[in-house]
């Protein structure tokens, strides 16, 4: 089973060009789980922008997709490490 949090959702959405392919996206993405932050993921997330934005381009979305794989200890997939590495170390994984 693989979750996504709603800010990854809302992502893949945003990156379609048109109507045929958000329908087709909204598909595809009702094979995850939605995986909600808990208040505790966004004080992490503040605490990680604020000390790694500056010297590592993490951004907003970045932190806020991080923590509930930091709370979870489960593997967050994505061709992004170089912003999730100073994060989850480890737990950020290239799929591919």
């Amino acid at each position: 089973m693989f979750g996504i949090t709603p800010y990854v959702w809302m992502e893949v959405v945003y990156g379609v060009e048109s109507k045929a392919r958000q329908s087709a996206a909204e598909k595809r993405l009702r094979n995850f789980v939605l995986i909600y932050p808990a208040q505790a993921d966004l004080d992490w997330a503040m605490r990680q922008l604020a000390a790694y934005r500056l010297s590592h381009g993490v951004g907003v979305l970045d932190c806020l997709i991080a923590a509930p794989a930091r709370r979870l200890q489960v593997p967050l997939y994505t061709t992004n490490v170089k912003h999730f590495a100073p994060l989850l170390g480890d737990v950020a994984v290239r799929p591919y």
